[in-house]
């Protein structure tokens, strides 16, 4: 069959998603000189820097002939189109014409609040007058120079909240990561709760043995230890997770601490951009440690989680989670308040609507 005689594909339903909230949009070193094309809940965006170094979200489809903005380049502090030349400001408006006598069209594209903070650039995707900076998570450890973190980023197939359940359920270390195996994440104590618009997974094991990748990581092997690890979900789907371990009888306030951060902003309802970071404030500086923990990591992320989940969400074919009714098992406290919480709040912003606080 002939490139011509292709069947064109039909458009694909958009998701639901919850709007009026921060989702990360990426590192915010990684936006340099050039701009970058994105797109994040079904909406194309073009991400750049203008003349002072201020970063900008606008809408990355050009009014003229809808060409990718964000493929385009930065000139005198302006995105240029990459198709016809028209030049857009940080405000969304056209500020420059190419073409014949360069009256400049008054048209402007859609601009979304973007900050810059954590070493992360927060992108809002609803209604600009609601956005609150003061509502996005603390994540300052990130940009502290007394934790070394190593960081990763990626585009994954699959559902966002799919992602946000595999942390939420740290029993799957046991069966999808060999070198992360240990009796806490399927036979430790377990507790669920939620305040606000954060759901809350706590893990403990007492006086056992971590796994072997943990504890090649913190130089823990032969050494029975106390374990605590926190999963604080963020709606929509930033989760932090707080992994902490000491002798036994160590109190969790003077455990060593490995924090992490796993953020899902959905690229459409079949894609997800995964940005993910682990810290330490030890063995910092150490190159080579930190390649080492860059790699296990990101061969449990990347290489482990992120097939399995492609082939949930494959096997789900679009239809709803629910409507499925999965089984659920003590592990999927946390996943379970997480979906219901997000439904309720995608719920009332669809209604206009403020969901009251739990």
């Amino acid at each position: 069959m002939s490139a011509e005689q292709q069947p064109i594909p039909k458009p694909r339903p958009p998701g639901r998603y919850l709007r009026n909230a921060w989702y990360v949009a990426g590192w915010a070193d990684a936006l340099v000189d050039a701009p970058q094309a994105k797109t994040f809940l079904d909406q194309p965006i073009a991400l750049f820097r203008d003349g002072e170094g201020t970063a900008h979200a606008i809408a990355g489809r050009c009014p003229h002939r809808f060409a990718p903005l964000g493929h385009g380049r930065v000139i005198d502090g302006v995105l240029q189109c990459p198709y016809h030349g028209l030049r857009f400001d940080g405000t969304g408006a056209c500020v420059f014409n190419p073409h014949e006598s360069g009256v400049v069209p008054k048209v402007s594209v859609p601009v979304y609040p973007l900050v810059e903070r954590h070493a992360l650039l927060w992108i809002w995707m609803g209604d600009a007058t609601l956005a609150d900076d003061a509502a996005i998570p603390d994540f300052a450890w990130l940009a502290d120079p007394k934790w070394e973190a190593v960081r990763g980023a990626t585009l994954a197939e699959g559902h966002y909240e799919l992602y946000s359940d595999n942390i939420l359920d740290l029993s799957h270390a046991n069966f999808v990561h060999p070198a992360l195996v240990a009796n806490a994440f399927t036979t430790g104590k377990r507790r669920f709760w939620t305040e606000g618009d954060r759901v809350h997974v706590e893990y403990s094991q007492a006086d056992d043995y971590l796994s072997e990748g943990i504890s090649a990581m913190t130089g823990t092997g032969g050494r029975k230890q106390d374990f605590v690890g926190e999963v604080v979900w963020h709606a929509p789907a930033t989760l932090y997770f707080d992994f902490s371990i000491g002798d036994p009888g160590t109190p969790r306030a003077e455990m060593t601490t490995l924090p992490s951060l796993h953020a899902f902003t959905p690229e459409t309802a079949d894609s997800t951009h995964y940005v993910w970071a682990t810290a330490r404030d030890y063995a910092v500086g150490d190159a080579e440690f930190s390649g080492v923990l860059k790699g296990i990591l990101e061969a449990a992320f990347e290489q482990e989680d992120m097939p399995i989940i492609r082939d949930v969400h494959r096997l789900m074919a679009g239809q709803d989670f629910r409507d499925l009714k999965p089984l659920i098992l003590t592990g999927d406290g946390g996943g379970v308040r997480a979906r219901r919480l997000l439904a309720r709040m995608i719920a009332a912003e669809e209604a206009g609507t403020r969901l009251a606080a739990e």
